[in-house]
């Protein structure tokens, strides 16, 4: 069952933008660790990444409909991929346990699925939450 769905589409040249003006104070306020340790090491990451993930971010937000200052936390939401390239969401934090607490409420596990896309200067996100079984 299908209990949340969420979209967002982002200009790139708006994250561009910003992260010429802020930097690395950008970064640490929206991103989370492990998504900016995955950047170590590479050359030219571009700013298409960080715009994805930020439109995924939001689409989470939008599918998950909270209240404001229910404890969820861009920064804690986490963008990464799997061995194949695939994306899926991370929760960490006080959003770790905003997720827990509504699973409980629902007796149910929530799945997140994500879908990415971009054609210049676009990315869009989609994120589908559904319910299973509670373990």
């Amino acid at each position: 069952m299908i209990i949340g769905v969420g979209t967002d589409i982002l200009d790139i040249r708006r994250v561009k933008k910003i992260l010429d003006k802020y930097e690395r104070k950008f970064l640490d306020r929206i991103y989370g660790k492990n998504e900016i340790l995955n950047l170590e090491g590479k050359l030219n990451v571009s700013e298409n990444y960080f715009a994805k993930r930020f439109a995924a971010k939001e689409a989470t937000w939008k599918a998950l409909s909270p209240n404001r200052g229910e404890g969820i936390f861009f920064r804690e939401i986490e963008i990464l991929n799997d061995r194949e390239g695939k994306p899926h969401i991370f929760f960490t934090g006080k959003t770790k346990i905003y997720i827990e607490k509504k699973e409980k409420i629902l007796k149910a596990q929530l799945k997140f699925d994500i879908s990415l896309s971009d054609d210049h200067p676009y990315v869009i996100a989609f994120v589908v939450i559904s319910l299973a079984p509670y373990v």
